[in-house]
């Protein structure tokens, strides 16, 4: 890749917003979701209709408050409506911040899936990562026998947080440790202006998806385009701590997107093999991408891969929907990325529309027990033997173990090794 001036991408910044997608530029919208006095006035139809109802109660408020922000109640709200889609149900908020679905004919395996789902959302707290307990992040009921329980429940909650409201001292505006607030406008210039001393030419790495089905050759299938962090991260120094100021990271992020593109307009005849990079949502919204989209060369319409992050995806999921289909008509191949295998029997990617899920190696795939596996392989078989990449593969035994599974597409420095192509 040729060197290039930092500091400019290129692009215009008064483009149209792509596909008639609402722009990303404002912040997501609060989930409209109904109250808690909406819930009471309709537990009495619950009560007189219980037959095939189930309630879940999602105790969101026993999360960090590192989690339980805005954009995280989107997320949830984002994927329990897709629950209700299935299963004609409500969604309500109480006033503690948990959540409560109320769904008819909803099964105990539904029921499992989306538990697992919202879990694996949050895997960073206590609350829902592996080992604790299930009741402590969802409390089930079956209202034909148990309405009462329910009622009780939620009394208790009312309860409880009413005494903590009256019980609340007034407020320190003191920030917790770890959380940052708004973006500090003068700190995110101070951070572009720091990356723009140095040469971005130099930290551009690929790294390439290889097709290793049992029997055939290697096949090299396309490369991956990214920039290394950690390098960034040391380059800029001690002044910036992006591991904890979450938001000047996040900005960081969308304007290395928008270095990115001018750079594959740049420089795309460097690249021999069809490019996969990863992308922000909101990247993919703004007017920079249509910019790009305009310009991109006609030898290149079929040759770029965009991977957005699962969770990057829930955060607006009709968006992503909507502009997905945008994508695929104008030859976007679209790949899902940083999926958990314990989340891959629990997603419905048909629902998603995309081209390739990258699912992350983990040490425990070579430890898993016959049910869990076999669920696994059903997964991997559904989606396609083709459109399942096992990255960050570190070790031999990843190749092996995937193949077993039935997934023949492999990233990593061990895939790189076995293919005797290191990385660049």
């Amino acid at each position: 890749m040729r060197s290039v001036r930092p500091g400019t991408t290129g692009l215009s910044k008064g483009a149209a917003t792509p596909y008639g997608v609402k722009s990303a530029a404002a912040a997501p919208p609060r989930p409209t979701i109904p109250g808690e006095e909406a819930l009471f006035t309709y537990l009495p139809q619950v009560a007189a209709a219980p037959s095939g109802q189930r309630a879940l109660i999602f105790r969101l408020s026993r999360l960090h408050r590192s989690h339980r922000r805005d954009k995280h109640m989107q997320i949830v709200a984002n994927m329990l409506q897709e629950v209700i889609a299935q299963y004609p149900g409500r969604l309500f908020a109480l006033r503690n911040g948990d959540v409560v679905m109320i769904c008819k004919g909803i099964t105990r395996k539904a029921i499992e899936e989306t538990t697992a789902l919202l879990r694996y959302l949050f895997n960073d707290d206590p609350l829902a990562r592996e080992g604790a307990e299930q009741a402590d992040f969802c409390a089930a009921f079956d209202l034909e026998v148990y309405y009462s329980h329910l009622v009780d429940a939620l009394e208790e909650i009312r309860e409880s947080e009413g005494k903590r409201r009256a019980e609340r001292p007034p407020p320190v505006h003191l920030a917790a440790s770890g959380e940052t607030g708004p973006l500090d406008s003068a700190r995110a210039s101070e951070l572009i202006a720091a990356v723009s001393r140095i040469d971005l030419s130099t930290m551009g790495r690929r790294q390439t998806v290889w097709d290793m089905a049992p029997g055939k050759p290697p096949e090299a299938r396309f490369d991956e385009f990214f920039f290394s962090i950690e390098r960034l991260r040391s380059a800029v120094g001690d002044n910036f701590d992006l591991a904890k100021d979450r938001q000047l990271f996040l900005y960081l992020m969308r304007w290395l997107d928008r270095y990115m593109l001018s750079t594959l307009l740049r420089d795309h005849t460097n690249f021999q093999r069809p490019l996969s990079v990863n992308i922000n949502l909101a990247t993919l919204l703004s007017p920079e991408f249509t910019t790009f989209d305009d310009l991109r060369p006609t030898d290149w319409r079929d040759r770029i891969i965009l991977e957005v992050q699962l969770a990057d995806l829930w955060s607006d999921l009709p968006a992503f929907l909507k502009l997905s289909e945008g994508l695929k008509r104008r030859g976007y191949q679209r790949c899902l990325d940083g999926v958990l295998y314990k989340a891959l029997p629990f997603i419905n990617f048909r629902r998603f529309d995309v081209d390739y899920v990258k699912v992350v190696w983990d040490d425990a795939l070579l430890q898993l027990d016959d049910g869990t596996l076999r669920e696994l392989c059903a997964a991997i078989a559904d989606c396609g033997k083709g459109r399942i990449i096992l990255t960050r593969c570190g070790r031999r035994e990843a190749i092996k173990v995937g193949q077993a599974m039935g997934i023949q597409l492999f990233q990593g420095w061990q895939v790189d090794q076995a293919n005797q192509t290191p990385q660049m």
